[in-house]
């Protein structure tokens, strides 16, 4: 830890339960709900509760339900809808469940639908702002998006075969339906739907020299965040919004391994003179260490429009955050889900400022063949019609999809009393 940063970071609680490696953690959007998923095939469900008048006091989770999720195979990725009510899972077995809960007990959920297509493993899912559209990624090379429709049902806007290999994350713009994907190919693909057409990758952005594990948009949507293998974080800045063009911006390094997650919150808000606030970054890989930096951008709409990087300073720092094995992912703290050298579980991690209570931050994600030591980061905190088409864009043709409403019965999952979990 660098006595130098002005925040540190410390560890809440560890909450034990998956008896397999936990891939990844999802807070809820709208209620104090934490998902957790696994190798175990199983979603583990945990309520929480702040203690009220001293913040240095850790949340009291307890675990709620155990989603018997009839995957064949690991859980790899989960997220939630924007409402919160609803919550999708992505598994090796390479099918994505959609879970419902049933009333308003957080420990009853149903499998609402079950989505196929994919040829091999899922490695992310993720909902788009409006919750209207939901994209998937696997090692098949391809993204699919998703229409979500009333009760439970989805149609396969597009298939996207843009990568050359496994992809490995899709991310969605915080406020226009851009998706961005990452892979196994060193590469970052950006899509839009063009309101004439399909679905088309209108950008490839490209500067990593090896596999691309996890995105992160900014709060304020001009700038993504890219964790790879080559122990860099890069930033990219939207520098011409009408064309849509990204360029790198800024290269992050500390990192003495892969990269494996990357996640930006709205940090503590704070606002300097000249200068706008672009939130808390928070990066871990296979290093076992977590890495955060606060990111701002000057006023001046000169300096932002082009591609001044942004200012940037490592605000906390943690060398080791779990045993042998850590993916963190979510702002009030920073979760991780990690495989631990004797048992698995999920850990909440406390930003404090030097002699202040600080702000509190999130993280989590990605892969197949990670190192022992492993990590992954999270944050909690339409596009306007084109313009015109890129002209250099070909469109490869997309499979011919037959549109059913795909759905599997499950019993309902009652919840079950676990001792401090």
């Amino acid at each position: 830890m660098n006595i130098d940063h002005p925040y540190t970071l410390q560890p809440l609680c560890s909450l034990s339960g998956h008896s397999e490696r936990a891939w990844n953690v999802a807070w809820n959007p709208t209620r104090p709900l934490l998902a957790s998923c696994s190798s175990d095939k199983t979603v583990r469900m945990y309520s929480y509760l702040s203690p009220t008048g001293d913040p240095c006091l850790a949340p009291e989770f307890t675990h709620v339900s155990t989603i018997e999720t009839g995957h064949t195979k690991s859980v790899r990725a989960l997220a939630w809808s924007p409402s919160g009510k609803t919550l999708a899972t992505a598994s090796f077995d390479s099918n994505i469940g959609v879970w419902e809960q049933e009333g308003d007990d957080p420990g009853e959920w149903e499998c609402a639908s079950q989505l196929e297509g994919h040829e091999t493993e899922c490695k992310s899912v993720a909902y788009s702002s409006t919750g209207t559209l939901l994209a998937s990624c696997s090692r098949d090379k391809t993204v699919w998006i998703w229409e979500v429709h009333p009760d439970a049902d989805f149609e396969c806007m597009g298939v996207l075969m843009e990568h050359t290999q496994d992809v490995k994350c899709v991310a969605w713009h915080p406020t226009e339906e851009i998706l961005a994907s990452a892979s196994y190919d060193d590469t970052i693909k950006l899509y839009i739907d063009d309101p004439s057409d399909d679905w088309f990758a209108f950008a490839t952005l490209t500067g990593h020299t090896s596999t691309v594990w996890s995105l992160a948009f900014s709060p304020n949507g001009r700038y993504i965040a890219s964790a790879s293998d080559d122990r860099t974080v890069r930033i990219w800045k939207r520098v011409d919004p009408l064309d849509h063009k990204w360029e790198c911006v800024l290269v992050l390094g500390g990192h003495e391994r892969s990269v494996y997650s990357v996640t930006w919150g709205i940090g503590n808000g704070e606002v300097r003179a000249g200068e706008t606030n672009l939130g808390w970054l928070a990066s871990t890989g296979s290093d076992g260490s977590i890495r955060v930096w606060e990111l701002t951008e000057p006023t001046s709409e000169a300096l932002v429009a082009n591609i001044t990087p942004p200012k940037h300073r490592l605000i906390a720092s943690i060398a080791s955050a779990h045993d042998t094995c850590l993916r963190p992912r979510e702002t009030m703290a920073l979760h991780e889900s990690g495989e631990l050298s004797q048992h698995r579980a999920i850990s909440a991690t406390r930003f404090t400022k030097k002699a202040h209570v600080g702000q509190q931050t999130p993280a989590t994600e990605d892969s197949d063949n990670l190192d022992p030591l492993v990590s992954s980061a999270n944050f909690t905190t339409r596009p306007s019609e084109m313009q015109r088409r890129l002209a250099s864009f070909k469109s490869r043709p997309s499979p011919t999809i037959e549109k059913t409403k795909q759905t599997i019965v499950t019993n309902r999952i009652a919840p079950r009393p676990q001792a401090n979990s």
